[in-house]
Parts: C-alpha cells; structure tokens; sequence
C-alpha cells in the first residue's frame, strides 16, 4: 500500500459516512490548520476501545527504555521513533518487553525510522524462519514520541497514515499473522496505544485503555493512557486553539 493510498484509507476512516463521528474529525481538520495538513491533531477521545481483555503489559526494562526515549524528546522536543517488540498471550495480553530505537541528534524535529528498519527487516525475518513459534503471535508496535506543542497530546493526521501504512507493509502484517500496533508517548506522560483494525465488519481505530508496568517482582501497576493530556474534546474555547 502506497502512502497516499494509506492516506486515502484514513481520510475515509474519519470523514466517511459510516462514521458518526465524521462531523468531530471534519472540525480537527478546519480549526487545526498548520500548513500540512498531516500535522493536523487527531483526538483519539472519539475512537472506540480495543476488546476489554487487550490489555497491555510492559516489562520493566521495555519500560526504562522508554521512559528515556520520552526525556530525549523533553530535552531536545525533538520526535524519537521506537519499535516495541512483543506478542499476544494465549488470553489477550499484549506482552512488550523489547524496545528497538536509534536516536540520532537531528534539524529535523519530526521522526524518522530510517536508522531501525534495518532491524525490523532482520525481526520480520527470524518470524519467518519460524524462530518464534511459540504459539503466540508477535505485535510490532510502531511508536514515536510527540514534542511540546498546544496540540502535541493527540495523534496526528500523518501518525494514523502511518499506522495504516505499517499494517499493509509485509504480508505477515496484513494477514494479521503478526499483529501491528501503534503508540505515541505525548508531552502529557500518557502512554497512548493505538489499533487500527481492518476487519471489514468493523475497520477503524482503536485505542487501548489500559496498560500496565509489569514489575521485576511480579506486581502491576497500573500506568496513564489518555488521561492527562489535553484531547481536543471542546474545540469552542481559546485553550484548544
């Protein structure tokens, strides 16, 4: 799938007529006008939730590692992409416990995937050679981090033509032989999930509402997701402008 066609996707996703949110998504678009219109903010407060027991586990190391790609973005507001390895337990548990990222001082502040696709390519692989089969299915999660912005909190535009775009890039993915996922860590501390599912009996976005840290010693605690941030709900007051 080519990005425009990605594009196209998503353009549909949000505004199309089986969508009863289209009217909420069509107002993003003409009140958030940035000059590129990939940079337009996306609430994800209008998407609806994945399967109650998706919830997402991530070990403590796979944690740390992220908490520290969150700090470059807050020391520099420049984006870092990530890859978070992982798969789906046998009752639906998506277990992340390894975080792939290359950070690279940039001009550029928006993210780039270039310096870690090499990796995906060498994972995407060892699947293949059936190096994984434990009868879990493996998640790729594509993730980046968001820079300090009045609408930095929600996805963007491009971000969902991103996740389309991963989800189509391998047969393994479109097939759902290996689950696709994607996250934005936003300025706010959420960690923010996201599913875009293409079942045809219900294509669109999903957000995962609960995550956990998963603990050394086996305990969970319980960590922000699209709690803290400022979502774009009310787009009448001069605070979301």
């Amino acid at each position: 799938m080519t990005r425009n066609e990605a594009r196209n996707k998503v353009i549909d996703l949000l505004l199309g007529d089986n969508n009863a949110n289209a009217d909420f998504y069509a107002n993003l678009f003409e009140n958030y006008n940035y000059g590129d219109v990939e940079m337009t903010p996306i609430s994800p407060m209008k998407m609806g939730d994945v399967n109650q027991k998706n919830n997402v586990v991530i070990t403590t190391e796979a944690y740390l590692e992220l908490v520290e790609i969150r700090n470059i973005t807050n020391r520099t507001n420049q984006e870092v992409a990530y890859l978070i390895l992982g798969e789906e337990k046998p009752n639906g548990t998506v277990w992340l416990d390894t975080v792939v990222s290359s950070y690279r001082p940039s001009s550029k502040t928006s993210a780039s995937f270039d310096s870690i696709n090499s990796t995906l390519n060498e994972y995407v692989r060892e699947i293949e050679a059936g190096e994984y089969a434990n009868g879990n299915k493996q998640i790729i999660c594509h993730g980046h981090t968001h820079g300090i912005s009045p609408v930095s909190d929600n996805f963007s535009f491009g971000d969902l033509i991103s996740y389309v775009e991963f989800a189509n890039m391998h047969p393994l993915f479109k097939n759902r032989q290996v689950e696709t996922i994607g996250m934005v860590m936003p300025p706010s501390g959420d960690f923010n999930f996201i599913m875009y599912e293409n079942n045809p009996s219900y294509e669109g976005f999903y957000k995962f509402p609960t995550i956990y840290l998963r603990h050394s010693n086996g305990a969970a605690e319980l960590l922000p997701a699209y709690q803290n941030g400022n979502y774009l709900v009310d787009m009448n007051t001069s605070k979301n402008r």
